[in-house]
């Protein structure tokens, strides 16, 4: 097993000295064989193709794709299980992975234990080239319903030890932690590591200097990842995943986007129902390669991003695309078919005195609330402010509630989100 996880982990990191054209073909390899097992083993795919008159032999390239029908997760979620899984794939095998999801319906995902080992070094692919060394310790701030509890032989060795830190603890609890164990290495939603920061700037008690510090799972907005580098010394790198493909994204030390790994996957940015172009925001839909027990085809993940041409300084020819702008439940959708990023509201509430933390939940077209979470400086100016920032960025016509709060609680699975809104549009 080991020999063969190592043997994996040089492959996948011999693949980031590859060319463009070299990358797309093990792409397109892995694709074509996908479809064709799709095709012959799974039902829901099947029917698919069938209705839309194709045959796997007409999936040659990923531009082909485009003839396939989308299928998301409240279709992917429905399904029977007999439906969407493999026939040929014993799942008593298998991962069994349970995933509540932002859509509020859980979901147990099945993998086989060969495609779960590559995309899980895939995910040490990115960490290695972020600077991570296996003698490093390691912190986990995440949802303790998915932490890793089995311990290895090589961390008996004093490698790649950890110690995992839920999410649901109390910031000053998480430090404390971090503070007995001194890791080299963190990681963690950027909602946990912001508190975390700002409970040590605030403090201006520090005492942790990791060499790593690394975050996924939920947008990384500017401020936050400000915050999180001021207060541990060290740039953020930052990771866009999902528990249906795992590591879609990730930053290389340029620090110029988010590299694309094509030789596991396949991203799309779709806009009208046709390719984004470049600097064009769009839904990301998700093709992933290793997905043999419970395919994952076309997957309109529930995201959004912005497909780039850009070439990274790096040398790695992954392509790129800029920054996730959010979930697409995250876009306020204004009359008009008017719509604003997450990105803009988070980016005009943080620059407000005495505003700790807030979330902004769109709840019809005409009306937007606010809980704003008190900190330092908050008084009766601070919710007329919130009010008035937020008219400015949507306008007059619609409704606007603020109210002051003492926290803003977290989700079932230990996030913090921002921005919702119960309109669709995007």
């Amino acid at each position: 097993m080991f020999l063969d996880q190592t043997y994996t982990l040089h492959r996948l990191r011999r693949n980031l000295g590859l060319s463009k054209a070299d990358l797309e073909k093990i792409q397109r390899e892995r694709l074509v064989s996908l479809i064709r097992h799709a095709y012959e083993n799974v039902p829901y795919y099947r029917r698919l193709f069938d209705t839309a008159g194709l045959k796997p032999g007409d999936i040659k390239t990923v531009k082909d794709l485009e003839h396939v029908p989308i299928t998301d997760k409240v279709v992917m979620r429905k399904l029977p299980l007999e439906d969407k899984v493999a026939h040929n794939i014993d799942l008593k095998d298998c991962l069994n992975i349970f995933t509540s999801g932002s859509t509020g319906m859980p979901a147990h995902l099945y993998f086989t234990h060969r495609d779960f080992k590559v995309l899980d070094m895939v995910y040490l692919r990115s960490f290695l080239e972020n600077g991570l060394k296996f003698n490093y310790k390691r912190a986990f701030v995440m949802d303790p319903h998915g932490f890793e509890t089995k311990s290895r032989w090589y961390h008996h060795l004093g490698l790649a030890r950890y110690v995992n830190i839920s999410c649901f603890l109390e910031p000053d609890d998480q430090i404390n932690i971090l503070r007995e164990v001194r890791p080299d290495f963190i990681h963690g939603y950027p909602s946990s590591l912001k508190l975390i920061a700002e409970q040590i700037i605030e403090s201006g008690e520090n005492g942790l200097r990791p060499k790593l510090v690394s975050t996924a799972a939920e947008l990384l907005d500017r401020k936050g990842r400000e915050q999180i580098e001021n207060a541990f010394g060290v740039k953020v790198y930052d990771r866009y995943a999902a528990s249906e493909a795992r590591n879609i994204a990730w930053e290389c030390g340029e620090h110029n986007g988010y590299h694309i790994n094509i030789d596991t996957l396949v991203v799309e940015f779709i806009k009208d129902g046709r390719g984004a172009v470049e600097g064009e925001r769009g839904d990301i839909v998700v093709t992933n390669l290793y997905s043999y027990a419970m395919p994952f085809i076309r997957y309109r993940i529930g995201d959004v991003g912005i497909p780039s041409d850009r070439k990274c300084p790096c040398g790695i020819e992954l392509p790129l695309m800029e920054i996730i702008e959010g979930r697409d439940e995250d876009f306020i959708v204004l009359k008009g078919a008017r719509v604003v990023s997450p990105m803009v509201i988070t980016g005009t509430l943080d620059h407000i005195t005495g505003i700790k933390q807030f979330r902004v939940v769109q709840e019809d077209i005409d009306t937007v609330s606010a809980a704003l979470a008190m900190g330092d400086g908050f008084n009766s100016d601070t919710i007329f402010k919130a009010e008035k920032a937020l008219k400015g960025i949507l306008g007059d016509d619609i409704k606007i509630r603020c109210e002051a709060v003492e926290d803003i609680p977290r989700e079932a699975s230990g996030k913090v989100r921002a921005v919702i809104s119960k309109v669709k549009g995007v």
